[in-house]
């Protein structure tokens, strides 16, 4: 069945505001957000340690809470995803909650990958193997910032069922989660210090984006929107349309071998379609293809 969301992701706008405080910035926060309400989103993602960013110096690791997500997302009755500096067991980690409509934090993910300067300040790793949180809307995938640059942990993430992954940062990393959401077959949800917020498909394409007239952006997205890879089956995609016809949208992507299927009909399922003309996933087929070459080698060693 299509499962359609409504998406919102905020920048700092760090190019055009010059915060002193943390006031500022969570005044700012309160007002895009504010801004934003009418559209009624279901998710609004908030960038890394929006309390404190852009601020100079030790500024950035002052103390944070989770107050203000928290108020914000029981007050428009949307989830709330946002990273801060958080204390817990002892040790201060870089810590993306999911802040559930009314207000409570129904999940967390450390920052696997701090970087050297959070390490010497004082910020812990998290651990490898941290998984989705299972909501209302769908399964929320966390990765913050640095963690671009190790793939593995956005492999678990989508391994372990993330539908989409919502990304607080202070950079903008570009082609880096561009090709983890094509690569994963998972929408991604950037929301950074710069004008470089927004909306990314699960082929690594923006659907929308922030830009100098723009401190937001917002996208309906259909998280039954599945990729599948054209071996031994791209030649069923006719029969699929003759069939379905305008009650299913289906891309191709030539050079990826890849192709795309998403309803058009709110009633129909991309799980009947699969199992009516014996499709894999993208995501299943590659991990099919690494089984059975595991299995290979180790027969031949």
């Amino acid at each position: 069945m299509s499962h359609k969301i409504r998406v919102a992701s905020i920048s700092m706008a760090q190019e055009v505001r010059k915060p002193r405080t943390s006031d500022d910035n969570l005044r700012y926060v309160e007002e895009v957000v504010e801004e934003l309400a009418p559209i009624r989103p279901d998710l609004v993602a908030l960038p890394e340690i929006f309390p404190t960013a852009a601020l100079d110096g030790d500024a950035q690791r002052g103390p944070q809470t989770a107050d203000l997500i928290q108020e914000l997302a029981r007050k428009h009755r949307a989830f709330m995803v946002g990273s801060l500096y958080l204390e817990r067991d002892g040790r201060r980690y870089n810590t993306a909650l999911v802040v559930d409509r009314e207000g409570m934090i129904v999940g967390r993910y450390d920052k696997v990958h701090p970087t050297e300067g959070e390490i010497a300040g004082g910020i812990s790793p998290g651990v490898h193997g941290q998984h989705p949180v299972q909501t209302e809307i769908g399964a929320i995938g966390m990765e913050v910032c640095f963690d671009a640059n190790w793939p593995r942990d956005w492999e678990e993430q989508a391994a372990d069922g993330a539908q989409l992954i919502v990304f607080p940062s202070a950079f903008p990393a570009g082609r880096l989660i561009e090709s983890l959401a094509l690569t994963y077959g998972v929408f991604v949800v950037p929301s950074v210090w710069s004008l470089h917020s927004g909306i990314i498909d699960n082929t690594g394409r923006w659907v929308a984006k922030t830009d100098r007239f723009s401190r937001w952006a917002a996208a309906e997205i259909d998280l039954e929107r599945t990729v599948f890879h054209w071996d031994q089956q791209g030649q069923r995609i006719k029969d699929i349309i003759r069939k379905y016809g305008s009650r299913i949208y289906v891309e191709t992507y030539g050079p990826e071998a890849l192709f795309v299927l998403e309803p058009a009909d709110a009633d129909l399922a991309i799980d009947d379609i699969i199992a009516e003309y014996d499709l894999v996933t993208y995501r299943d087929y590659i991990a099919r293809a690494t089984a059975a070459q595991d299995v290979a080698r180790e027969e031949g060693a």
